[in-house]
């Protein structure tokens, strides 16, 4: 069962709330804009946490301890459940600052109250919190604050405070408070505040936050967190020789949450999908799934495969994690990793055999530089993996991290000329790109001058790294949330501007940037950039039909135009392309998303997938099916490039059914015989399609050979050829 938390957000809406220089936020206002990110990374990590919240310094009164004499002017806003989109539209709109001043040791108590009575009964909370919002300055009591403590301690309920910078020392009047970090004196009130929060902390291991720390952490959207399950399998040495061991998952590559089965304007509604088969005759009639059966064709005869026929030929595999054999981490090249995560393997819990014999597996890797390469089954039904096994050595715990390896299939064979870096390359045949000694020194300038393990330097003096991989969030998904909690709140207003907090973390530091300025400079200088002409002229208007040439007689006399006078045919013809033609159609579509003023790829694509179907339906027998293949080759290299696969891969599957349902399967031959599939998490990781899942699009369809029929296209060739 997943863990969840019981919280209660306790907000102060008192007069000493809303009150702050010119120029500044009030406390109450950066409260709130932290309860809503609180809210925010809630809500988009889908976690089973509830919350309720809690007004301190209300007008009238609402709780369950309230009985006319204590406990006054606290309202319990909101009981505690899911945070959805009603409490954050509440949180934003609905809370207004008060005149009336509350306790806040009575709200953390109502707070408490209303936490243990909440979940009695419900089942999987492992935790409770109360998370207080104040800048202290309200009247309080002190009466019963051990008895407050010891139920805290009794009930197990965490106490956080959220609001100004404590001091060094209590009592020293000149110390920094406010909503934005700014020094400002605290008053008296504020001060008494302090020393008694400060003891709740101390004698609860309690944490306090001010608002300049809460506000840039708040500022991210996490990624949903999910609880991993153990992956039990024994550890195979050899013949009757095995480790009890257990995986879990260390790093895995984020993704969006899908939204193909969200229905934004009823979230409640249940989005199923419907999936109907039809014969392909005229009436389209529809049939059952149970009265079909798979069938590929031999020539023009259509063989039926059963699921049966499937199960059997199907690669039989069982689970396991086996050892095939042992070799040096030198061997295992970075560029040879695989897989979208890595698992850290650990004895099974409870067994000391087996974690006494793992760590001795472990030490003899790490002492030996070796890694063990084992093959890796999930389940019966999954396909086998090879990879590989790594020793990880901490002070309190040790394990083996594994991560998966290629097939041979799975290799790219790339060979690129190295640059001659020796003194003596007389004998080298590129010896004229050998680098001097002023440009190799200004890489490693470079290099030095842009490392990011010391950028930072603290109010001591020290140096740390910059976008630690622990504290730093994945912009995309920063953004995306933005934009998603705009238009849940505010349907018709435009798109935020980036959070300025998202921003800086894409941003590298000042001082990087401007100690790699002079060397930058210095690399123009060595590293001069010629422009090299292409051998093949690009396809223009002016080069197809040159200035005053014409075919019927010599060229015209041209006209001297001025060299510094812009423009000519070339830049006319370019401007003019804005849409996928028939004629050449490739070089439309390159020269669309080629245009550096606007983004127009997605546009483009949809274009060039239109006029690829219509090439191919309009085409006299298999005339235009190599310009329509052309099409969707460039289509998918530049899919591929921009990291953009999802449109190619549903529009290449929507295209199968498209043209095979209106007679034109030959087509779909041939781009099973040129092996044209949906692209992998190999050539893109943005793809979330595996290679076995792609080479399974084409499985069971016609690929042609060289000993196919004459097309209609030579056909009629033989035909001319007999008229001569």
């Amino acid at each position: 069962m997943a863990e969840k938390e019981a919280i209660a957000i306790v907000l102060d809406i008192g007069p000493s709330m809303n009150q702050a220089p010119p120029g500044e936020i009030t406390s109450l206002q950066s409260s709130l804009n932290a309860i809503t990110m609180i809210l925010q990374r809630k809500i988009f990590a889908e976690a089973k946490d509830e919350v309720a919240l809690v007004l301190c310094g209300t007008a009238d009164t609402q709780n369950d301890l309230a009985d006319g004499d204590s406990y006054e002017n606290i309202t319990v806003k909101r009981t505690l459940c899911l945070p959805d989109w009603p409490l954050l539209e509440m949180v934003q709109k609905d809370i207004q600052p008060s005149s009336v001043s509350g306790d806040f040791i009575d709200a953390t108590v109502v707070a408490m109250d209303h936490l243990v009575k909440g979940i009695q009964g419900k089942k999987g909370f492992t935790g409770k919190r109360i998370i207080l919002f104040s800048d202290l300055g309200g009247e309080f009591g002190e009466d019963g604050l051990e008895d407050i403590v010891a139920s805290m301690k009794h009930e197990n309920v965490d106490f956080n405070i959220i609001g100004p910078d404590f001091d060094e020392e209590s009592g020293d009047g000149d110390a920094k408070g406010g909503a934005n970090g700014h020094k400002k004196e605290k008053t008296a009130q504020q001060q008494a505040g302090e020393v008694v929060v400060r003891s709740i902390i101390e004698a609860v291991d309690g944490a306090h936050y001010a608002f300049s720390e809460a506000l840039p952490a708040l500022s991210f959207f996490q990624a949903r967190q999910k609880r991993s399950m153990a992956w039990k399998v024994p550890l195979e040495l050899g013949p009757g020789l095995e480790i009890p061991v257990q995986g879990l998952i260390k790093v895995q590559a984020a993704t969006a949450k899908s939204f193909k089965k969200v229905y934004a304007k009823d979230p409640d509604e249940q989005i199923t999908t419907v999936r109907t088969y039809h014969l392909n005759d005229d009436d389209e009639t529809e049939i059952e799934k149970e009265d079909t059966v798979q069938g590929h064709r031999y020539g023009n005869t259509l063989v039926p495969f059963s699921q049966d026929d499937l199960e059997n030929m199907k690669f039989k595999a069982t689970k396991c994690l086996k050892l095939l054999c042992f070799s040096k981490s030198d061997d295992i090249k970075r560029h040879h990793y695989m897989g979208n995560s890595v698992m850290a393997f650990s004895a099974q819990k409870g067994d000391e055999a087996a974690a006494l014999a793992l760590s001795a597996i472990i030490k003899a890797l790490y002492e030996t530089n070796s890694v063990a390469i084992v093959r890796r089954c999930y389940s019966a039904a999954a396909s086998p993996k090879i990879g590989f096994l790594s020793p990880h050595i901490k002070a309190n715990y040790e394990c083996l991290f594994y991560t998966e390896l290629p097939f041979m299939e799975d290799l790219r064979q790339f060979t690129f000329g190295s640059l001659p870096i020796k003194e003596d390359n007389s004998d080298l045949p590129n010896k004229k790109q050998q680098p001097s000694s002023d440009q190799l020194k200004v890489m490693d300038d470079l290099i030095e001058n842009m490392d990011l393990s010391k950028a930072i330097v603290d109010e001591d003096g020290d140096t740390e790294e910059a976008f630690k991989p622990k504290l730093t969030f994945n912009p995309y998904f920063q953004r995306l949330y933005q934009c998603i909690q705009q238009r849940g709140m505010s349907p018709d207003a435009p798109l935020p501007e980036l959070s300025s907090i998202v921003e800086k973390s894409m941003i590298p530091p000042e001082n990087i940037v401007n100690n790699a300025k002079p060397v930058v400079v210095k690399m123009k200088t060595l590293f001069k950039l010629e422009m090299v002409k292409k051998d093949k002229e690009e396809k223009t208007g002016q080069n197809v039909f040159k200035d005053g040439e014409s075919s019927d007689g010599p060229p015209a006399k041209k006209v001297k135009v001025d060299d510094d006078l812009k423009g000519g045919m070339e830049d006319i013809t370019k401007s003019k392309v804005t849409e996928v033609g028939t004629v050449d159609p490739v070089y439309d579509f390159k020269t669309i998303i080629s245009q550096k003023d606007e983004d127009r790829f997605e546009e483009a694509c949809k274009m060039m997938q239109k006029k690829l179907i219509e090439i191919v339906m309009d085409s006299f027998g298999t005339q235009a099916y190599s310009k329509a293949m052309d099409c969707l080759t460039v289509l998918r290299q530049e899919s591929i490039k921009n990291s953009e696969p999802k449109m190619f891969n549903t529009y290449l599957r929507e295209l199968k059914e498209t043209i095979v349902g209106k007679g034109k399967k030959d087509f779909w031959d041939r781009i099973v015989y040129d092996k044209v599939t949906v692209i992998d998490k190999s050539e893109c990781p943005e793809s979330d399609v595996t290679k076995e899942e792609a080479d399974r699009l084409l499985e069971g369809d016609v690929v042609k050979t060289e000993d196919t029929a004459p097309t209609q296209e030579e056909e009629a060739d033989d035909l001319l050829a007999e008229m001569d």
